[in-house]
């Protein structure tokens, strides 16, 4: 019984010896390393789909071509845009909302609004401050939309430094087990109001400056 469970090591022997000395391509040789690998390639091949966007355009050497707009869509903006600056010299507008950037944050903003800003801030109070940072404006009619921001001669948003105190205490216990240590820090951090004041349209919607933006680096 030894005998047969010890042939097939002598035979593993033999053909590791074979296969040293016999060249590779030697068809006596069956060599079963890797030999699963030609079941696969007989399978019948499906076919791929390939999907591609309708809006994405394949070929990349050549220019896309913007299509222009029609008459009808022409007279239609520029109805939409009479319709605004009237609003906008006649004051009639609703009541108009912002989204403002200040201090590294985004706030949504309207008249008479009370935000605070946490962490130092330069300015104190009474301080009148104009908002040039304006990423969009817009009411119950129409909203103006920045790329990213708006013209800040089109639009502003006025605000006033109300307070400067500090916040509640923050508490911060450390503790580092089988190391006998034991910290608790207390803390506060500063906090700035402001209210806004007002929030304007200044001058016609579609006046476009011939250079923007040299004057000023945000």
């Amino acid at each position: 019984m030894a005998l047969f469970i010890r042939l097939p090591r002598v035979f593993n022997v033999i053909n590791n010896c074979l296969n040293k000395q016999l060249p590779i391509n030697n068809t006596c040789i069956v060599r079963h390393v890797g030999g699963y690998r030609g079941l696969f390639n007989n399978l019948p091949k499906k076919p791929v789909r390939k999907l591609s966007l309708p809006w994405i355009y394949k070929d990349r050497s050549q220019p896309m071509e913007i299509p222009e707009p029609t008459q009808q869509e022409e007279q239609m903006e520029k109805s939409v845009i009479e319709e605004i600056n009237n609003q906008v010299l006649s004051k009639n507008t609703s009541r108009l909302f912002a989204i403002i950037v200040l201090a590294g944050k985004q706030f949504k903003v309207t008249e008479n609004d009370l935000i605070v800003i946490q962490g130092y801030w330069p300015p104190n109070p009474g301080d009148k401050l104009r908002l040039e940072k304006v990423l969009l404006v817009g009411g119950m009619d129409f909203t103006l939309v920045g790329r990213p921001l708006l013209n800040r001669e089109l639009v502003g948003v006025d605000a006033t430094v109300v307070d400067k105190t500090f916040s509640h205490t923050k508490y911060e216990f450390r503790y580092l087990p089988r190391k006998q240590f034991k910290r608790l820090h207390m803390m506060r951090s500063q906090l700035t109001t402001l209210r806004i004041n007002s929030i304007d349209i200044k001058g016609a919607v579609d006046e476009k400056k011939e250079v923007e933006g040299l004057d000023r680096v945000y």
